[in-house]
């Protein structure tokens, strides 16, 4: 196989240092790099994430596009294959504090007021049994 190109490795950086990126910012990086639009150009479009998950697949990574359950945008990003302990050692975090976490989340996106916030007696009252299962770009 022909290693990855300049633009390949610009693309995946572009994608390592920022974080998950929205469909359109996604498009937009290809477009910058590439000099061609993914909307006319499908098939490279397509075949540049092929060959970068074929690369990531040795790594156990993989690029994926996800679609967010809450506002239906699809973003991309990097994400870890598998879930074994060495992958659980990117965090300080034990799981039950990793689950916690999720859960507060989960309640500030579910509180009534809608304004981002929720108070200290409810993050002390997170349940995390009737935590709904809040889906991310990272897979966790």
């Amino acid at each position: 196989m022909a290693p990855l190109s300049w633009r390949h490795h610009t693309l995946l950086q572009a994608l390592l240092t920022r974080g998950p990126l929205s469909d359109r910012d996604f498009r937009a990086v290809f477009a910058a790099i590439s000099g061609k639009n993914p909307a006319t150009h499908h098939q490279l479009f397509n075949d540049t994430l092929l060959k970068l998950n074929k690369e990531l697949a040795y790594l156990q990574f993989e690029l994926r596009a996800c679609m967010n359950q809450y506002d239906g945008m699809v973003y991309y990003g990097v994400v870890n294959n598998i879930a074994d302990e060495e992958s659980k050692l990117g965090t300080k975090y034990s799981v039950p504090q990793v689950a916690y976490y999720k859960g507060l989340l989960e309640a500030v996106v579910q509180e009534a007021g809608n304004d981002g916030t929720i108070t200290s007696i409810d993050a002390l009252n997170v349940r995390l049994d009737n935590q709904v299962c809040f889906t991310t770009i990272l897979g966790t």
